[in-house]
């Protein structure tokens, strides 16, 4: 049996059951063009397809039921339609003579059982051929609800609960040999609704809201009706566990939550929801809280759980017309009524104090007919995913809670493509939801492109192009084509500026074709050329043609040769082309410090001397940037440039531009030519320089600093330039040149009127007394004057400076001061006229006599000084002449006849020099050495300084071989040779400890001595020196037997 509502429903062209989804709509196709379109949906929906279509061309859907694995669908028609999740039809049971107002699926998903007008209900078994109808004897009207127990299909009792408009809530249950009946509830009203989760079980009639535990038998809670609310029979009451202790109620415009807890035993204060009937014998110990309470403007026609907020399925309805309806409507009311047309449903998500947080308007077929208890909403919660139902007689929506994907597609749908894009990406980094759970979405890279494309363009067209731009890194990646065309893009609009800072240029990154870049180059040379200069530095050669640009600046800086970014950019091209006379040239016009580091490794010498006007000017405009960086008024001194600028020890106040022309020729560019004067010849340099005295006074300026024999033939041009840009320089190049035309000079300061320099020009051509009558008239200078006397040294030109001092007070006072020992101070006092008044001549003759004094201390000091020094060195000169050499052994051999030397031998002299060789007199005679002395004169052979090891090595002379010498004495008669021994000779003579305990003879003995007295007396004065010297090392100058004179050692040469 259908209704009217859906016989017109039937009307409808069947082609749109075909329609695979639903969009959400947020206006109402009347009067709610003013929606806020831009509110975010919570849910998606799509239209349940398959062959449901066809299913319902003929029939109405009147109730359903959902699992994890089919669908329940109870018709008009009498029918229950099984059908996948995808809205095929799999089974078809037809167990009912009227409309199915139920369908319920156990929790194992193995029956279904139906209800239906007919009072029958029947329970069917998926997986065999099984069926149970029942008709309860006290059914025996309508029903309208049923549940089946929690894991139906696995207990024995295979309990079901329902009920209708005959009031009775019966439970029925299997037996040992029957089912019987469980009257719960009745004579309450009828029955509309049941819900059973665990041990509850809740129904719903005209008085409210009850609830049965099934474990104690107990009814525990009753939830009564909102005051006001429509009349009980108009609008279906909607209950949904959300858990097992937590049931939701939506019943016309009322919301319900309440919570089922254990009862505290020590709290006899309930409140009204949680009393229980005056009959009950006993306190339940279960109670309901309820935890959320309001009302709605609207009907609510489902209700479901959604995480911690509340699905509403929504009728709209002026409620004014349905509250506190207590009679049945008139004939004329119900027409009216009929006539009305609905409006669209609405699925409102609240939370759980009823504010608003998302509502969608849907868009079901054949929405104007239905009322608000043709809708039912049906949900099936599963790990990790919540669906949702919407059921209409003619049409059935799924909704799903959005996941990152659907979120990202309604904002780039809704052009916010911002959030799109942080979306996306912070999904592809960690693979998670909004939630924490796994992302298992289709998301992708090229996703991620796509929406930050969309982002671009939209920014592009609200001419937005800063942001557009900063998002290119992000969106274009290491596209190079896609690169390109944003890049052609921009250009269009004329704001290739705002991308520059972004386009990939570094080999690891996505690189253009050439001609892009070349075309950005283009664009910036034409517009910015300071950015043009910025890229070429920046930008890798590689990455465009190298030739083609820097022919394309060259030829603008024909035109414009001066245009300070041109020749920037020029420099670096022809440094990158090694064009490096171009470079220079570049550099120089634009001042670039570091330029001139090129000319040495390149040679461009030749460059330089060719464009010597160009390196004068950038040394020129440097010197003026240092000038322009320290105080202008400062003092200079030549110290500062290696160059005295007047007097010795005086600071010479010039002025700005003779500053300027002295740091100039100190730049790197002047330094180079005059240190390189080869391969830039000075004459070339001049000539090329004529036409500029200043840069030619620099250039020479430097060159006589650096060395004055260079261009010595422009000196007398440069006493000309001296005297027009440094003139506190001239004098010192006066001094210190004398390539020059003194008489030339001379006029020359003549007529600029330089008196110091003429005074010495004066002084260099002989004319003392003119000079010096010029520094006394003119410069009235008395320590000048002095000083002039001093490097004349003439007695003449004292005379003549101290005659013309006599009338002239300050200059005797400067006289007396600074004469020191150049005049004797007495002669000065004497010629000073008599009665001449002198200021400060008491101070000054007091100075005088103080500072004889000093002279005189200072000679005394000086001449003890000298005596001590003298004393000292020739102590130290004694010293070296006594040191002698030490030997030990017998076996000594003559290092030129290789024979044994014998000490007792009188007929062969020894001759032994500080580098231990020995030798027989005649044998150094037969190597034809020439005597240089007489036989008379010392034998001390007297060699640099003796190692300090010879005495661990030098032998020394045994005792025995000492008392031989002494008997050799004897031998001669030459009385003078024995002073000559005792006074020059010996120098050094000790007896040491030898090897065998006796004492060794070192010395330098000569065997012509008179008699054997004065042998002895010999061996008392060498016995004399031992006690005064003790032998430090065995050290000596050696020994030798018959003088030899200085003859040098023949193998040493020394």
């Amino acid at each position: 049996m259908q209704t009217e509502a859906e016989l017109e429903k039937e009307e409808h062209d069947d082609n749109s059951a075909d329609d695979e989804s639903i969009e959400s709509s947020e206006e109402d196709d009347d009067n709610d063009d003013d929606s806020d379109d831009d509110e975010e949906p919570m849910l998606k929906y799509q239209r349940l397809s398959g062959t449901l279509a066809d299913t319902l061309k003929k029939d109405a859907v009147a109730a359903m039921a959902v699992s994890d694995r089919f669908l329940a669908l109870g018709t008009h028609g009498g029918c229950v339609h099984m059908l996948d999740l995808a809205g095929n039809a799999v089974k078809r049971f037809s167990s009912h003579a009227a409309s199915v107002t139920c369908v319920a699926i156990d929790s194992c998903a193995e029956f279904v059982a139906s209800a239906s007008d007919d009072g029958k209900v029947a329970v069917h078994a998926l997986y065999s051929s099984d069926v149970s109808i029942t008709s309860s004897g006290r059914h025996l009207r309508p029903l309208k609800a049923l549940a089946l127990e929690h894991d139906y299909a696995r207990k024995p009792t295979k309990a079901i609960a329902s009920g209708g408009l005959a009031g009775d809530l019966v439970m029925t249950a299997k037996g040992w040999f029957s089912s019987f009946d469980t009257v719960i509830a009745s004579g309450e009203g009828p029955i509309g609704a049941i819900a059973w989760k665990g041990d509850y079980v809740a129904w719903a009639n005209d008085a409210g809201v009850k609830i049965y535990d099934v474990a104690t038998q107990q009814k525990f809670a009753y939830i009564d009706r909102p005051v006001g609310s429509p009349r009980a029979d108009l609008f279906r009451c909607n209950l949904c566990w959300k858990d097992e202790s937590t049931l939701m109620i939506g019943w016309a415009d009322s919301v319900k939550v309440g919570i089922v807890k254990d009862r505290v035993s020590n709290n006899p204060i309930l409140s009204a929801q949680q009393q229980v009937p005056a009959t009950t014998v006993s306190i339940p110990s279960k109670y309901v809280e309820i935890v959320c309470d309001f009302r709605t403007d609207f009907i609510v026609a489902g209700i479901a759980p959604l995480l911690d907020q509340i699905v509403l399925l929504s009728f709209i309805v002026d409620l004014d017309r349905v509250r506190n309806v207590d009679v049945l409507p008139t004939e004329e009311n119900a027409r009216i009524a009929k006539r009305l047309v609905s409006q669209q449903p609405e699925v409102h998500v609240v939370d759980m104090s009823g504010e608003h947080v998302a509502n969608d308007v849907l868009n079901v077929f054949g929405y104007e007919h239905y009322r608000a208890n043709d809708y039912q909403l049906a949900y099936l919660a599963t790990a990790g995913d919540t669906t949702f139902y919407i059921v209409s007689p003619k049409d059935i929506i799924v909704a799903r809670p959005r996941n990152t994907d659907d979120r990202i597609k309604w904002l780039t749908d809704n052009s916010r493509f911002e959030e799109a894009l942080h979306l996306a990406e912070k999904v592809m980094d960690n693979r998670r939801e909004a939630d924490g759970s796994l992302y298992e979405g289709t998301m992708q890279v090229e996703d991620v492109i796509r929406i930050g494309l969309g982002y671009m363009k939209s920014l592009m067209d609200e001419e937005n192009y800063a942001k557009a731009a900063s998002m290119s890194p992000k969106v274009l990646r290491n596209d190079a084509k896609l690169w390109e065309e944003w890049v052609y893009l921009f250009i269009g609009v004329d704001k290739l500026a705002e991308i520059l800072p972004f386009i990939p240029y570094k080999p690891e990154t996505a690189q253009l074709s050439k001609t892009a870049y070349e075309m950005i180059l283009s664009r910036f040379l034409e517009t910015d050329k300071k950015m043009f200069v910025h890229l070429i530095k920046t930008w890798p050669t590689d990455l465009y043609n190298l030739k083609a640009v820097t022919d394309a600046v060259e030829y603008l800086l024909e035109n414009q040769p001066t245009d300070t970014h041109l020749l920037d950019a020029g420099i670096t091209l022809t440094l990158a082309t090694q064009r490096f006379e171009k470079a220079l040239l570049y550099g120089l016009r634009l001042h670039r410090p570091e330029i001139m580091k090129l000319v040495i490794p390149q040679n461009l010498f030749q460059t330089m001397q060719a464009h010597v006007d160009l390196v004068m000017a950038y040394d020129f405009k440097n010197a003026e940037m240092k000038e322009e960086s320290v105080d202008a008024s400062r003092h200079w001194t030549g110290r500062e440039e290696g160059f005295l600028g007047g007097p010795i020890g005086e600071s010479v106040d010039i002025g700005g531009t003779a500053r300027v022309l002295r740091r100039a020729g100190l730049e790197e560019g002047v330094g180079l030519l005059v240190a390189n004067t080869d391969r830039a010849p000075v004459s070339s340099i001049v000539k090329l320089l004529s036409g500029k005295k200043k840069y030619l006074h620099v250039y020479l300026d430097a060159l006589f600093r650096h060395d004055p024999a260079e261009g010595v033939e422009f000196h007398s041009m440069q006493v000309e330039l001296y005297a027009d840009f440094d003139p506190t320089r001239l004098l010192d190049f006066l001094r210190s040149s004398a390539m020059y035309k003194v008489q030339s000079a001379y006029k020359l300061c003549e007529i600029r009127d330089l008196v110091p320099e003429m005074v010495y020009l004066l002084g260099k051509m002989g004319d003392n007394r003119r000079a010096l009558k010029l520094v006394i008239d003119r410069l009235g200078d008395v320590k000048q004057a002095i000083e002039f006397a001093k490097e004349q040294n003439d007695d003449q030109i004292w005379d003549d400076l101290i005659k013309y001092s006599m009338d002239k007070p300050p200059f005797i006072i400067g006289l007396l001061e600074n004469l020191g020992s150049h005049i004797d101070p007495v002669k000065l006092i004497q010629q000073i006229p008599k009665g001449l008044e002198i200021p400060h001549l008491r101070a000054s003759l007091i100075k005088i006599m103080t500072d004889y004094g000093i002279q005189m201390s200072l000679k005394d000091g000086c001449a003890k000084i000298l005596v001590s020094d003298a004393v000292e060195l020739m102590e130290n000169l004694h010293s070296a002449q006594r040191m002698a050499l030490a030997f030990s052994g017998g076996d000594l051999e003559c290092n030129l006849c290789d024979s044994k030397i014998l000490f007792d031998d009188p007929d062969k002299n020894i001759v032994i020099y500080f580098c231990k060789h020995m030798y027989h007199k005649s044998c150094l005679l037969s190597k034809s050495i020439a005597l240089e002395r007489s036989m008379t004169d010392s034998p001390i052979h007297r060699p640099t300084t003796a190692p300090a090891h010879l005495s661990a090595v030098a032998p020394a002379i045994p005792a025995a071989t000492a008392r031989t010498i002494a008997e050799i004495y004897s031998a001669s008669s030459a009385s003078s040779v024995y002073e000559s021994a005792r006074l020059s000779t010996v120098t050094r003579f000790s007896v040491e400890s030898g090897s065998d305990g006796a004492g060794g003879l070192v010395g330098v003995v000569d065997t012509t001595v008179p008699n054997a007295e004065a042998g002895r007396e010999l061996v008392t004065d060498l016995d004399r020196l031992m006690e005064l010297k003790e032998i430090r090392g065995g050290l000596g100058v050696g020994v030798a037997k018959g003088g030899v004179g200085d003859v040098p050692c023949p193998l040493c040469r020394v």
